[in-house]
């Protein structure tokens, strides 16, 4: 009768020093599990602000190569990019921040490619400045459809369930851990749990680069804008 009770009791206790470092790997396990997520959606936000970046320099170069033609041809493809900047920054962006496609830059970018391509070239100067324009014109598209399609891209659904499922189990393996003074682990819970939710609530404020107050700007754009208008200003 003596013996089994011993026996529970120092089960007990094994199980008490096997808990801590159980619980430890389990802790590494999902903190490197959110850090690598973390990182990703770092890495899609910085991709998505690399994005806009080429978008606007684009259409910024195209403004500057149009110094090169005559005057009313040039200012043709300049009023395009003009119109098509604006409307970006005026009406897509809102609605992108909604998580909606939009699609009012497109006739815009139609205009600046029918300016581009009627130039006809009376000099071989002009013939060359048309040849980069119109390949600057593809780089400019290209941009624009990578950024659309960026619009609603985010960390697939199962990743965030067994990141939030992970934090949920590495909280709860805290209980595991054997502190004799019960402020202490109410503490390290409180820290664990504290430092995941910051990480997952910044997974999730950056999981759609383009969506909500948290979300790529526009700001390339509106540089690109101000260079211009800064030009006109010196002539």
């Amino acid at each position: 009768m003596g013996v089994e009770p011993q026996l529970a009791r120092c089960g007990r206790r094994i199980d008490l020093e096997l808990a801590p470092p159980c619980g430890f790997i389990s802790v590494a396990v999902d903190f490197a599990m959110v850090s690598a997520t973390q990182r990703d959606t770092w890495e899609s936000f910085s991709k998505a602000s690399d994005i806009v970046e080429n978008e606007s320099d684009y259409a910024g170069g195209m403004y500057l190569i149009t110094s090169g033609l005559p005057d009313e041809t040039g200012q043709k493809i300049r009023d395009a990019l003009a119109n098509y900047v604006r409307v970006v920054i005026d009406d897509e962006w809102p609605i992108q921040r909604q998580g909606v496609i939009p699609d009012q830059g497109w006739k815009p970018l139609r205009d600046i490619g029918t300016a581009t391509a009627t130039i006809h070239p009376q000099a071989s100067g002009e013939a060359v400045i048309e040849a980069q324009l119109l390949t600057t014109f593809n780089d400019l598209y290209v941009a624009r459809t990578t950024r659309l399609s960026a619009v609603e891209g985010h960390v697939p659904g199962v990743i965030g369930g067994i990141v939030f499922f992970g934090a949920v189990i590495t909280i709860a393996y805290t209980y595991l851990f054997g502190f004799q003074n019960f402020s202490m682990h109410l503490a390290m819970t409180g820290i664990v749990a504290a430092t995941l939710a910051l990480v997952i609530v910044m997974i999730i404020s950056l999981d759609r680069p383009f969506r909500g107050e948290i979300s790529v700007s526009p700001d390339p754009f509106i540089m690109t804008q101000h260079s211009w208008v800064a030009a006109v200003d010196k002539k």
